[in-house]
């Protein structure tokens, strides 16, 4: 035993190990939940596009959002992955991982004599604790390709660099097609391209001391990089034109500069200073938040355990790894890699900050933690470069970084554990309203009275709606779509007197009317199904008032009853559904109401009591108080409105309007009037005329 933990404890890592160390990480960072992810926000217009309008519509699509040579990306990925999720997102893991592999070669052509620092510097880029965006799976394709191309052009150009032979035109051959192929896919890193400049100087600085000549070779040898990346601005300044109606990732600073120099380069020197400390610190500030460690949580105890094995497997892999390299064999590897760090932070946020946006100015990190991707080139070597200036000792150096690698664990974690719980509350939403409206009048626009989904959006909800209908030949008007009214139209009076709903996103355009909307309530945190309110429920007090009085507008009639016909959520994006839980006895049971097909929601009580299942809210007790009125089992019915009343405080009102609706259309019998009188009486619904 001891021989063996001697060995354990004494292993060496030669660089050979750096990919396999990295491809560790980045599983324990963004691979571990990736069963539990799927489609969010921007992936949602690429499925919706894919999946009913055929993959060749992508590049329609993306005219319209301004990427239009990104489709042949696009388009290969979803031939390849399908519409599965969890194909997505191990791509986007695998993206990533090559991403840091070409980093990490990257600087190891440049500072060969510096394979440890080199490899220590790689894991932070590897998890660097700010890009948020990552589960994004399909709509950071280009994101990760951009800077996988990027990294390994540079990679190329030095490798040409520093060879004499026939290979030299072979490599900077090669860096020079990826340039131009992240450059004219996504311009994410088009001034990040600008640190060429810094890695020319810094290879011909060690071969040349005078500077005129250095800064001949640097130019003659950035030239050709130079000619590509004028070819790019003039096609996208010059030659390209958005489409009539988009204004959309217009230069607006970049064209200030010929007529404002002072102000552009003012917004500029401001946009760099304030969004290069936000990248700097933001992350490890949300890493160190002391409100995401409730012990009491599962998942935070999940945290800990990851947290702690990366930190001990960090370490572990520091201390024994090239422990005979000589920490002086290039002793300008500090002043060089400082250099190249800061020129990547003045440089990587340059394609934001010319269309006159950054960082700082964003009201959505998440959404803005996209801007900060390229800066975290330079972001993740300074912070190496720091820590390796003011911690000088090997050991304590090894436990600080291995420390703030644990912290970016924690930080990847807690954002796609958000993005873990969008997926589950996005599959119930879709499976309820299919089974609750498995046909809906086209034209229909859904309200809730705010957003109900996490990492979403109006749109990707609206999208996500139309692609679970699977529907088809609607050109570019989707027959659904979605709106959280506080944001969309606040005025109630305005919406029930019959209000435009109206949006434009893409080549899509929906034209509606609040005369033809259903009402959602969505809140699977309060243990509910989804409920689509209709008039009889303006008295339903676990709702706002203001959805009390939009329920006057709620049309079910939108509602077809749907046979064998109906519509299942796409199996291959949700998964297959549960039709043995509460929620899918529920809605069948309103759908069942509805129509009055009261011995089916009879039917549908018994299934759901031999499976165990019973509803956690007393509201969902209603359609079967009203099935078993209707049928004639006044015990069953009076038993169940007295549950439901324990259940769930202030429903008094709703189960009044369940009982006076009886009162009216079931059949009369002794039975029935006793029942209704008693439960009157103890409800006390004389309150509530």
């Amino acid at each position: 035993m001891n021989t063996f933990l001697n060995k354990i404890k004494n292993r060496k890592f030669t660089e050979v190990s750096a990919p396999l160390a990295f491809f560790i990480l980045c599983v324990i960072s963004f691979g571990l939940l990736i069963p539990r992810l799927g489609f969010y926000m921007d992936d949602w217009p690429y499925v919706f596009y894919a999946k009913l309008k055929g993959i060749d519509s992508l590049s329609e699509m993306l005219v319209y959002d301004s990427r239009p040579n990104a489709a042949w990306l696009y388009m290969l990925a979803f031939r390849l992955l399908g519409f599965n999720p969890a194909a997505w997102h191990m791509f986007s893991l695998l993206m990533r991982f090559g991403t840091v592999v070409a980093f990490w070669l990257f600087l190891r052509r440049m500072w060969p004599g510096n394979k440890r620092e080199v490899i220590a510097a790689s894991f932070l880029f590897a998890v660097y604790p700010f890009f948020m965006l990552q589960p994004f799976a399909v709509g950071s394709t280009h994101h990760w390709f951009g800077f996988l191309a990027f990294n390994t052009s540079l990679f190329l150009m030095a490798s040409a660099f520093q060879n004499n032979t026939y290979r030299k035109w072979l490599y900077a051959g090669s860096a020079l097609i990826l340039e131009a192929a992240h450059l004219f896919t996504s311009e994410y890193f088009a001034g990040l391209e600008l640190i060429r400049i810094a890695i020319l100087w810094i290879l011909v600085s060690r071969a040349d001391n005078k500077t005129n000549k250095k800064i001949f070779r640097v130019f003659l040898n950035w030239l050709p990089y130079l000619l590509v990346l004028a070819a790019f601005f003039y096609w996208r300044i010059v030659l390209y034109q958005n489409p009539e109606g988009v204004s959309r990732n217009e230069p607006v600073i970049l064209l200030q500069l010929f007529k404002e120099p002072l102000s552009a380069l003012g917004f500029l020197l401001n946009a760099f200073l304030s969004d290069s400390v936000s990248v700097m610190s933001l992350g490890w500030g949300k890493a160190f938040d002391a409100n995401l460690l409730d012990i009491a949580s599962p998942f935070v105890q999940f945290k800990i355990f990851i947290c702690l094995l990366t930190f001990a497997l960090v370490f572990y892999y520091l201390r024994n790894l090239l422990p005979n390299q000589d920490e002086r064999k290039n002793p300008e590897w500090r002043k060089d890699s400082m250099i190249l760090s800061i020129f990547a932070l003045m440089t990587g946020g340059l394609p934001i900050w010319f269309i006159g946006r950054s960082i700082v100015e964003s009201k959505n990190l998440l959404s803005a933690s996209r801007f900060g991707i390229p800066a975290m080139f330079g972001a993740a070597l300074l912070t190496f470069l720091l820590a390796e200036t003011f911690i000088s000792e090997k050991n304590k150096r090894n436990i600080f970084l291995a420390f703030l690698l644990a912290l970016s664990v924690n930080f990847h974690l807690d954002n796609t554990k958000e993005f873990q719980y969008s997926w589950e509350k996005q599959e119930r939403f879709a499976q309820q309203i299919i089974w609750r409206a498995s046909h809906i009048q086209p034209g229909t626009a859904i309200l809730t009275d705010q957003e109900v989904m996490g990492m979403m959006g109006e749109y990707a909800v609206s999208f996500s709606i139309n692609t679970t209908y699977q529907v088809s030949g609607f050109g570019n008007t989707p027959p659904y779509w979605y709106f959280p009214f506080y944001y969309t139209n606040p005025n109630i009076d305005d919406l029930l007197q019959g209000a435009p709903l109206e949006y434009t996103k893409l080549t899509m355009q929906f034209n509606g009317n609040s005369s033809q909307m259903l009402l959602v309530d969505f809140n699977p945190e309060l243990k509910r199904c989804l409920w689509i309110l209709q008039p009889q429920d303006a008295n339903l007090r676990l709702v706002s008032d203001d959805v009390r009085r939009l329920a006057a507008g709620s049309d079910i009639s939108l509602i077809g009853q749907g046979t064998e016909d109906a519509p299942n959520p796409p199996e291959e994006i949700y998964g297959k559904a549960n039709t043995e839980s509460w929620c899918y006895y529920f809605q069948k049971a309103d759908l069942a109401r509805q129509y009055q097909e009261w011995d089916e929601i009879v039917r549908l009580w018994n299934e759901a009591e031999a499976n165990g299942e019973r509803p956690d809210n007393g509201f969902e007790y209603i359609p079967f108080i009203e099935g078993y009125g209707q049928t004639g089992d006044w015990d069953r019915a009076k038993e169940m409105t007295k549950f439901a009343n324990r259940v769930t405080a202030g429903l008094e009102p709703s189960l009044c309007g369940a009982l006076d609706r009886l009162s009216e259309t079931a059949a009369g019998s002794p039975e029935k009037d006793i029942a209704i009188k008693d439960l009157k009486e103890d409800l006390d619904c004389s309150s509530y005329q």
